[in-house]
């Protein structure tokens, strides 16, 4: 029998009964003792919504056939994914002190919960550490190395954090105005090419083209100085480009190729290691690269040799 994963863990869900199938079976098989469902409303200019809201939280209710502590924190109003997901996580949070987060588009491996409860045990103290992530878009980096990796990228597909980091959350980008905020940032990423798509980020959240939430986790890393730990290899698949999503209707070239692997947690970074600066440089050519040959090339060289890598890249850290 499978020993129930000891972490609770958040779901976060919209309107897609039929996707919800397919990811939640992940969280089934590991029969958490604590679960926070997270959901919000219907959208007033979708007709459908409120029949495929109600489908949605209802198979996931019917799913969970194991003994655990249920939270259901559901939105009879639609207050779109940025607020309610900041909303949801700021009051699941406070509520379990940590917890390992999916949305219903992510399917992970199973050892991706070992991987985030490892995490969280080990880094639960240390205070320079902003989160946990499961995804990486590089599918495999230098993994003879280490199990994990710190970095100054944060992608939010499958993930974990603690009550501690996310109490300085600023949703509204609050700072990022003052040039001695911004000169701060650019110091601390030390990568022009990271601090432009930085910029570019938070300039459209702050004109309000994108309803998100996760810029501003990552701005708030930035701004506190400090980093996540990513798997140095990937451990979740994103199923979620498709014509009904609130944002991501097609597939970009990163997410073409990159499968899942297992993880190896026999092999860890130092508590106290520096960002890696070398993975966040090749975790933003493989992002914002639109050639698929491209991207391929870089992931066979960043899961071989770092120096090789860097040459490719004329980067150095």
């Amino acid at each position: 029998m499978r020993t129930p994963v000891q972490s609770p863990i958040v779901y976060i869900f919209f309107n897609r009964p039929e996707l919800i199938r397919r990811t939640f079976s992940a969280i089934r098989a590991e029969q958490p003792r604590q679960l926070y469902l997270v959901a919000d409303g219907p959208r007033a200019t979708k007709p459908d919504d409120p029949k495929r809201c109600a489908e949605a939280r209802a198979v996931v209710e019917s799913l969970i056939d194991w003994p655990c502590e249920v939270t259901k924190d559901y939105s009879e109003v639609n207050l779109g994914s940025g607020k309610r997901i900041a909303s949801g996580l700021e009051r699941a949070l406070e509520k379990l002190g940590e917890a390992i987060v999916i949305e219903d588009d992510i399917l992970p491996r199973p050892d991706f919960f070992r991987f985030c409860s490892d995490m969280l045990e080990r880094y639960r103290d240390v205070p320079e550490v902003h989160g946990i992530s499961g995804y990486n878009p590089i599918g495999q980096y230098l993994p003879g190395e280490y199990g994990a990796v710190p970095a100054l990228t944060h992608i939010t597909w499958g993930w974990a954090t603690w009550n501690r980091a996310w109490k300085a959350y600023r949703f509204n980008l609050e700072g990022w105005d003052a040039p001695s905020t911004k000169d701060g940032i650019r110091d601390y990423v030390r990568d022009p090419l990271y601090f432009h798509e930085l910029t570019r980020a938070f300039r459209v959240v702050q004109e309000r083209k994108v309803d998100a939430w996760d810029y501003q986790w990552v701005y708030t890393m930035l701004y506190e100085r400090r980093h996540a730990v990513v798997s140095s290899v990937n451990l979740v698949e994103n199923l979620g480009f498709m014509a009904d999503a609130t944002h991501t209707f097609e597939q970009p070239a990163f997410v073409h190729g990159l499968r899942t692997y297992a993880y190896d947690n026999s092999r860890l970074p130092d508590i106290s290691a520096a960002p890696d600066r070398l993975f966040d440089r090749v975790h933003w050519q493989v992002y914002l690269d639109g050639s698929r040959l491209k991207i391929a090339l870089l992931r066979q060289l960043a899961k071989r040799s770092r120096s090789l890598t860097a040459k490719l890249l004329g980067f150095h850290p």
